[in-house]
């Protein structure tokens, strides 16, 4: 591990972290950021929530869409993707006649989301291996007359791909589509949200961006604006959007307040050219582990994400949820943080490459492995 670089974080320096993408990790900068703006409210709330708060939120909205590219009037803030999700379901008014497409390689909270509004979901697959115009056909011909909407991922959680979403947009069209961007931001470089074709389009700034977690942008096309609200009324109520999402209550908006000083982060740790670092860094990781295994790279024509990738396992490992939580735990117990994957019925490993990472992190985790492997652990 770079120590130089992670003593900007406070992560437990006895783990070696390879698994960013799934949390991220806050540098103590922006965590003292965020405390300070907590501060400032506790020592005059009624200032803070009457006079102070509506313009740092309009502050922190306004880095939000330019980081994403997108205009200030056109995206809000919101906690994670899955508030994004559940906003998009209730303001389209989603219920039990209704039918939800997702894809098998979709973050399952918003499979969820729509379970619990009464809808259908429907599953449309394809393979870790296929080609983009395999994903496009799978969801589209997984669209009915009874479907209200289509989400896809740009960055697929378990499997680390790169979703063609502009190409799915045109392919389901008039179907509304939403992406659910959770990877995407400072991740994802040469983003342009508003050329994609879709209706709405939601990323977490907490796990490449460096902002405190609970922090997402929404970004909502013209035409749908007027029918977005948030989930909680409250007073921002009756505020055109993205500001009526700004004052919900008495909930503590200091993530959100911070979120100038996380991306601020991001550009001072090296901005895209770090990314381009962590990506190329990623690569020799994921080669060092797949070499220890002796597992062929398990992707196909999909592209994948600059700084998440999947390794396969060999066969018989982590193979079953249950068998890959084994192999999470003992991993843990040897000092890695890296999830292994279930993911139709096969086994994966899923890497990511931050700042903080180096080289030694990923040839000690296969060594890890070869161990581990040897003794039996994660094998049904």
């Amino acid at each position: 591990m770079r120590r130089d670089i992670a003593d900007l974080f406070e992560l437990d320096p006895a783990l070696t972290h390879l698994n960013h993408g799934a949390f991220g990790a806050v540098p103590r900068s922006v965590r003292e950021a965020q405390d300070q703006a907590r501060a400032a409210v506790e020592r005059a709330p009624m200032r803070a929530f009457r006079d102070e708060l509506p313009a740092g939120l309009g502050d922190a909205r306004e880095a939000a869409a330019a980081f994403v590219g997108v205009p200030t009037d056109a995206a809000a803030l919101v906690r994670n993707v899955s508030e994004g999700v559940a906003v998009v379901l209730a303001s389209l008014d989603i219920g039990p006649a209704d039918e939800v497409v997702v894809s098998s390689h979709g973050y399952p909270t918003a499979a969820s989301a729509v379970q619990a509004r009464g809808a259908t979901v429907s599953t449309a697959t394809f393979g870790l291996g296929d080609d983009p115009r395999d994903v496009v056909a799978a969801l589209a011909g997984a669209v009915t007359d009874r479907t209200r909407l289509v989400i896809v991922d740009h960055i697929t959680s378990p499997t680390a791909l790169v979703l063609p979403v502009a190409e799915v947009a045109a392919a389901v069209a008039p179907v509304p589509v939403l992406v659910d961007a959770a990877h995407v931001p400072g991740a994802l470089p040469g983003l342009d949200v508003e050329a994609l074709g879709v209706d709405f389009w939601v990323g977490n700034l907490h796990k490449w961006a460096y902002t405190p977690r609970s922090a997402a942008t929404l970004w909502v096309a013209a035409h749908h604006r007027d029918r977005i609200r948030p989930l909680v009324t409250s007073w921002s109520h009756g505020l055109p959007f993205p500001a009526s999402f700004d004052l919900q209550g008495t909930v503590d908006h200091s993530a959100w307040l911070a979120v100038p000083d996380g991306l601020a982060a991001w550009h001072a740790l090296g901005g895209w050219p770090q990314v381009e670092r962590n990506a190329a860094l990623l690569r020799r990781g994921a080669e060092y582990v797949r070499t220890a295994l002796g597992t062929p790279s398990p992707h196909g024509g999909i592209p994948t994400a600059p700084c998440l990738e999947v390794v396969a396992l060999p066969p018989g490992v982590a193979e079953t949820p249950e068998a890959a939580e084994e192999l999470w735990q003992r991993l843990y117990a040897a000092g890695f943080v890296v999830p292994p994957v279930s993911f139709a019925g096969r086994g994966l490993l899923r890497l990511a490459a931050a700042p903080y990472n180096d080289e030694d992190d990923y040839e000690r985790l296969a060594a890890a492995l070869q161990t581990l492997l040897r003794a039996g652990s994660g094998a049904r």
